[in-house]
């Protein structure tokens, strides 16, 4: 058919002889292509394929999700051991730098075996689970991840440890080591617990590298009471061969000593592993303070107007806009009339980069840390559909439901601390982006509504009370200085003293 159609179009003169002959010949290539990749054995070996031959198993890697992910986390597998996957199926949902997204399969077969345990952390390509074509080869796909587990240092799950021997350990040597379970070393800071605590080294659970007793053992143990003590005879020929013989000295009583309030084990704790969000923010915003150099500008805004107007809507049975939805509107249309403010920097090229769309995005705070939804193309949306757009982002933030897409990208941030009673603060900006504007909240205060004059100062009859809010703009000098910051706040004052204007 297609040569059919290709003779009709060079016959009347539509389409180029040579076009269509280059053309031909590549698809003959890609059939040729084809033909040879339908070969089981090639196809075995094919590398980018993750195959193996001999169950004929396909290995799941850790996805990256996002251009910024490098650790992920697996919350919870969606599929059972022996379950049929199809291409598309979700298999599991992945906790990535900023929400959880749906792990997609891309290959047909049967879930064959789990390789990393819900809540672990792993690097972006660790092989995350097996699937086999067969579902007779779900015993050999089984055997297949004991070899992973023991390949990657895990323990496998026949392991028990030894029991501990009844007998007083001998003394531990310069290494800490000594007679029981663990031939690995306790690290300084691990040897200095258990020796101020008289603790058998045999007795701790080492999670360290190559067998080692790290500090964080110890402090569990001293957490759960899970260890034993050594006899004191060991303890006391360990410090008479250390202490030199000295002229005793006169006896005297023994003041009383206080009990620890955990039956001699020392005050519990708990150590709060960070999220994978978490550790994002702060490497993203520690950069940021050391290479972007902040610039920050302040202005005061009267909430008067906007408050009337809302309660004026109230009044007539109207539900009004939030506060947070007026500046937001008021940021992107003063980011439409100040637009070299509307900007990100590109550090590869070490420029700045004027972005043709205002996409504001707006900090939510969750139980992760800080996410930032962007509003997209804001300057053209009502305040109705701000207000619709800006609760339905933060609902699914605080949900972890969020797409990537929803949340990577922005030309402008707001971070609003005014409802947790903040009156002013400075915010890290977040590259790429060039500005971040912090929003405090409102204090009554005198004010002269007028200009001002310094012929003629105003008196107490000239002074109101109104509501005033403070802003604060932290932008990057290299593409954004302190002129261009001044006159992106004008305008945003303009536009928040004037509500009207946002209509």
């Amino acid at each position: 058919l297609f040569g059919q159609a290709s003779r009709e179009g060079v016959r009347r003169g539509g389409l180029s002889r040579d076009i269509m002959i280059r053309f031909s010949q590549r698809v003959s290539n890609l059939c040729s292509f084809y033909r040879i990749i339908k070969n089981p054995r090639i196809l075995g070996s094919f590398a980018g394929l993750r195959r193996f031959s001999d169950a004929s198993t396909v290995e799941l890697t850790l996805p990256a999700l996002s251009p910024t992910m490098e650790t992920g986390t697996i919350n919870s597998w969606k599929k059972e051991i022996g379950e049929l996957v199809e291409p598309g199926d979700v298999v599991a949902d992945i906790q990535t730098d900023k929400a959880v997204v749906d792990f997609e399969c891309q290959d047909e077969g049967y879930f064959a075996a789990v390789l990393v345990e819900e809540g672990s952390e792993h690097p972006v390509g660790t092989p995350v689970a097996l699937l086999v074509e067969d579902k007779d080869d779900l015993a050999k796909a089984k055997e297949l991840a004991k070899s992973y587990q023991s390949s990657s240092g895990a323990p496998a799950e026949t392991a028990a440890p030894a029991p501990a021997a009844d007998s007083a350990p001998a003394a531990s040597d310069s290494k800490g080591d000594a007679k029981g379970t663990y031939s690995g070393f306790p690290l300084p800071s691990a040897a200095i617990l258990m020796s101020r605590h008289n603790i058998d080294p045999t007795s701790i659970k080492p999670t360290g590298p190559k067998g080692n007793i790290v500090k964080g053992d110890v402090l569990a143990a001293l957490a759960s009471g899970s260890y034993r003590t050594l006899p004191e005879e060991v303890v006391t020929t360990t410090e008479t061969k250390a202490q030199p013989k000295a002229t005793p000295a006169p006896e005297t009583p023994a003041a009383p000593v206080a009990e620890p309030p955990s039956g001699g084990r020392g005050r519990g704790f708990k150590d709060i592993p960070l999220t994978t969000m978490r550790k994002v923010i702060a490497s993203r915003l520690t950069e940021s303070k050391q290479t972007v150099p902040h610039a920050t500008t302040s202005i005061r805004c009267s909430l008067d107007a906007i408050l009337a107007l809302r309660k004026s809507m109230k009044s007539k049975d109207v539900k009004p806009p939030s506060l947070n939805d007026f500046v937001i509107k008021a940021v992107a249309l003063a980011l439409k009339e100040v637009p070299e403010a509307n900007v990100t920097w590109d550090k590869k090229v070490g420029s700045a980069v004027l972005q043709p769309d205002v996409d504001v995005s707006v900090a939510v705070a969750t139980p992760d840390g800080l996410i930032t939804p962007i509003i997209k193309s804001a300057n053209t949306l009502r305040l109705g559909d701000i207000s619709k757009t800006m609760r339905d982002l933060a609902t699914r933030a605080k949900d972890k439901k969020l797409l990537p897409e929803e949340f990577q990208g922005g030309s402008f941030t707001i971070s609003n601390l005014g409802m947790f009673g903040i009156n002013q603060f400075v915010a890290v900006i977040n590259p790429p982006q060039a500005c971040i504007l912090a929003i405090g909240g409102g204090d009554d205060l005198m004010r002269n509504p007028g200009s001002l004059d310094l012929d003629d100062p105003p008196t107490a009859g000239d002074l109101v009370k109104s509501t005033m809010m403070t802003v604060t703009l932290s932008s990057d000098e290299r593409c954004v200085d302190q002129a261009c910051g001044s006159r992106l706040l004008s305008a945003f004052r303009g536009f928040m003293e004037d509500p009207f204007t946002m209509l």
